[in-house]
């Protein structure tokens, strides 16, 4: 199975895709671009944020139906940010539909399953949701008053507002991550998302999804990983 995945963001998501992608299908080799790929291989194409990320769809389309049967799944990963996870995927949906224009993808490629992954309202709202990492009593103060604002650990992190004093839920959610990790010693940034790139972690957010029902829109990556698998990623 060759797969190419468009990414919102050129530093987090990256790395942590290339994780997950290599810690479920470790044969699956990674090329330069939809021309260099053979067999069993993916793309990861950054998007440089966002609108950015949408100029690269018509192109990645184009390049996909220049190669008749060679890709079999496309993924486009972006975060909601304000929006609604219904008006993001919207949004995304229009663009593949403006960017498929002037292709003859249905005959060049019939059997290309083209995904929308929504990270809802962003990839670090789905790293919130591994609840062993939030302390029942919290040290430090930030950490108490996010904690008591809405409790990670025990409510579905995509439910989260933003915390009086942050201009997006975005910028709140990646503070209340850094605050939480922080206190088991881990370290997060954008360029180095360290602890989340471990296989441990993505098991416990995928436990989360299985015993709670949280985090719907990380379920439909791991329903995305599971259709691949059983194409023969």
């Amino acid at each position: 199975m060759n797969l190419v995945l468009l990414v919102e963001g050129s530093e987090t998501e990256p790395r942590v895709y290339q994780a997950w992608l290599t810690l479920r299908f470790p044969a699956l080799q990674r090329a330069a671009t939809v021309a260099d790929l053979t067999t069993n291989g993916y793309v990861l194409v950054s998007g440089k944020g966002y609108p950015s990320y949408a100029r690269r769809i018509a192109g990645l389309l184009q390049d996909i139906d220049e190669r008749p049967g060679k890709v079999h799944e496309f993924w486009i990963c972006v975060d909601s940010d304000e929006d609604t996870y219904e008006a993001r995927y919207a949004e995304v949906q229009r663009a593949l539909e403006e960017g498929g224009r002037g292709t003859r993808l249905p005959r060049t490629n019939p059997s290309l399953e083209v995904r929308i992954i929504i990270q809802h309202c962003c990839i670090e709202t789905w790293f919130l949701g591994h609840d062993g990492f939030l302390r029942a009593g919290p040290q430090s103060r930030d950490l108490v008053e996010f904690k008591r604002f809405f409790d990670v650990s025990a409510d579905d992190p995509e439910r989260m507002d933003r915390f009086p004093g942050y201009a997006t839920r975005q910028s709140f959610h990646e503070a209340y991550l850094k605050a939480m990790l922080a206190e088991r010693g881990h370290r997060y940034t954008k360029q180095h998302p360290r602890v989340v790139l471990e296989p441990s972690y993505f098991e416990a957010l995928q436990a989360r999804c299985a015993r709670t029902g949280h985090l719907p829109s990380f379920q439909k990556l791991l329903d995305a990983l599971d259709a691949a698998g059983e194409r023969g990623a």
